[in-house]
């Protein structure tokens, strides 16, 4: 941005999905405000934009059966193994590529020292796939 001079930052998947799962009640000065500090301190990396958290993001729907069948709250040990299994399924998606791009930190909205600290924290390792004698020949 040329009134703030600083270099150009990216914007990621999860930076847009912020920016649309927020309700804006400020409006458009609102949006240039939270921009504008997402820009300067960016310093030319991705975009990270300092919104409040919302109950459930809009495009979450959640069936009346799931609803019966949640339970009140989950035990810490629920949360860290949802943590885990959320880690594992988003590692697999992004082939374990961290950052970058289309990177599982980019698609948690996390950065990826913080993804890395949580892979080593709950010991998380991608699984060597054997190769069959078959595929030597």
């Amino acid at each position: 941005m040329k009134e703030t001079k600083c270099a150009k930052p990216r914007l990621t998947a999860a930076g847009i999905a912020a920016l649309q799962n927020y309700d804006w009640p400020g409006n458009i000065r609102e949006l240039r405000n939270v921009i504008e500090r997402a820009v300067i301190l960016a310093r030319g990396g991705p975009l990270e934009f300092d919104l409040p958290i919302t109950d459930l993001p809009p495009q979450v729907v959640i069936s009346a059966d799931e609803e019966m069948a949640a339970p009140e709250f989950f035990t810490e040990p629920e949360m860290l193994r949802r943590e885990r299994d959320n880690l594992l399924v988003v590692l697999e998606k992004t082939g374990w590529k961290i950052k970058g791009a289309d990177g599982a930190a980019e698609l948690l909205g996390v950065k990826p020292t913080t993804l890395l600290s949580r892979i080593k924290k709950m010991g998380l390792r991608r699984e060597e796939k054997p190769v069959s004698p078959t595929a030597a020949v």
